[in-house]
């Protein structure tokens, strides 16, 4: 009977030991969010803001003004991209990594944290962003010194904006290129016949803005970002058009005196040709409907995804280099690009196409990742190590393609949007060889 009870005992222990075995790993999984899943992509952010303001463009060292910032904040807004994986985390550090802070994340992977900065006071930034399996972005990537000042530049920036709306609205295009920098980077031929245009389309020009941020980057470039509401009358129709809208300028100081250099989407000034001034677009809740004008002259209210390609789906940014918008609805076809003939398309005849926030071709077309290395320093493409797809979009990263009917490609993302709804845009710039040259 005692050896009985004893195997009995035994027995038991065995069976308790293995019921924990069995428990533990269920145990760590719930106490441990970020052990659950397999990873199979990279950990990225389609895009950073500070204060609205493109947190990739700002450069490594930042300089913020105490005077402009909204409610005396500094507010990081962005979204992450974990492929099939969900975000699951994001985290700021503001002293180099010594401490870290939870950002407010959305189910999307969107996420928001703001703080009240020290004046004179050097932060270390960098951004960690987590997905549910514990993969992270490239967090070294993402460091930025931010410098807060109390110096008044503000001042500069709506004296420069006032003029530059005085001598629009007075259609004097001589006064207003006076406040442009030479080396304007979209060319100042190019803005000034864009400038004349527009008095050509437009009567009883009417501006109003409201300046909501001033950051010093890197080489002294103040990027300015601005509200604006405006009202012109059509000369050809006589039909009044207003909209309202939020955009970007960077301006160079020269002699102390701060000089337009590049301007982004949706345009203030230059609209007639703005596929050659813009140099990029601010997508924004705010930027639903603005002011266009074509190639005719005829002025219309459109949506801003609308603005950046002409008739043939494609416009001319320099002789070599193109831009399109793809866009994925929360639905089929989705919204694909025919290299050859600069032609948007159906998904099932298209070079490229977008769904949701990757890039997939029908045509036989196969990628390679050339990085960040921008479009238009590329030279050449290399013969082998072409893939598969899809590839993610990831912006400002620039891929080579080779084509099924045997010639070459680059695009590079430069920006991306997602309404939280299964609706999304990826802007890409592209340069098409149709002679079969791996150069370009």
């Amino acid at each position: 009977m005692h050896q009985f009870f004893g195997q009995q005992r035994v027995s038991i222990y065995k069976i308790t030991i293995l019921l924990l075995l069995l428990i533990a790993p269920a145990l760590n999984a719930e106490a441990k969010w970020w052990i659950f899943g397999k990873s199979d992509a990279g950990v990225s952010t389609r895009y950073i803001y500070i204060n609205d303001l493109s947190y990739d463009e700002l450069g490594e060292k930042i300089t913020l003004y105490r005077e402009s910032l909204p409610q005396g904040k500094i507010v990081i807004r962005g979204k992450g991209a974990a492929g099939k994986n969900r975000i699951g985390a994001v985290q700021i550090s503001l002293d180099g990594k010594l401490s870290w802070q939870k950002a407010k994340v959305t189910s999307n992977g969107s996420f928001h944290y703001s703080f009240t900065p020290e004046s004179g006071k050097s932060y270390e930034l960098f951004v960690k962003v987590l997905d549910t399996t514990g993969k992270s972005n490239d967090v070294d990537a993402s460091r930025k010194e931010l410098l807060i000042s109390d110096e008044n530049v503000q001042d500069q920036v709506y004296a420069a904006l006032d003029r530059l709306i005085k001598a629009y609205q007075d259609e004097d295009s001589f006064a207003f290129m006076r406040q442009v920098s030479d080396d304007f980077v979209s060319g100042t031929a190019i803005l000034d016949s864009a400038i004349r245009q527009d008095f050509t389309a437009f009567d009883n020009i009417v501006l109003n803005y409201s300046l909501n941020n001033v950051t010093r980057a890197n080489g002294g470039n103040l990027f300015v970002a601005i509200s604006f509401s405006r009202m012109v009358t059509s000369s050809r129709s006589g039909e009044t058009f207003s909209d309202q809208a939020t955009t970007e300028f960077i301006f160079t100081l020269e002699s102390g005196t701060p000089k337009i250099y590049s301007m982004k989407n949706p345009l203030i000034f230059g609209l007639s040709d703005a596929g050659e001034v813009a140099t990029g677009t601010i997508n924004s809740g705010d930027n639903e409907q603005v002011l266009t004008v074509d190639s005719s002259g005829i002025v219309e209210v459109k949506p801003l995804s609308e603005i950046q390609n002409d008739s043939s789906g494609a416009t001319s940014i320099s002789p070599s280099t193109q831009v399109i918008t793809l866009a994925s609805p929360s639905g089929s076809p989705f919204q694909g690009f025919i290299l050859a003939t600069g032609n948007l398309a159906v998904q099932a005849t298209a070079d490229i196409y977008l769904e949701t926030n990757i890039i997939w071709s029908d045509t036989g077309a196969v990628p390679q990742s050339l990085g960040t290395t921008a479009i238009e320093g590329i030279t050449s493409v290399p013969s082998t190590g072409y893939g598969g797809w899809p590839i993610s979009v990831t912006v400002g990263e620039t891929f080579a393609l080779r084509l099924g009917n045997g010639n070459y490609a680059l695009i590079q993302f430069t920006n991306f949007t997602d309404d939280g709804f299964a609706n999304t845009t990826a802007t890409i710039k592209y340069r098409y060889q149709a002679d079969g040259s791996r150069n370009f």
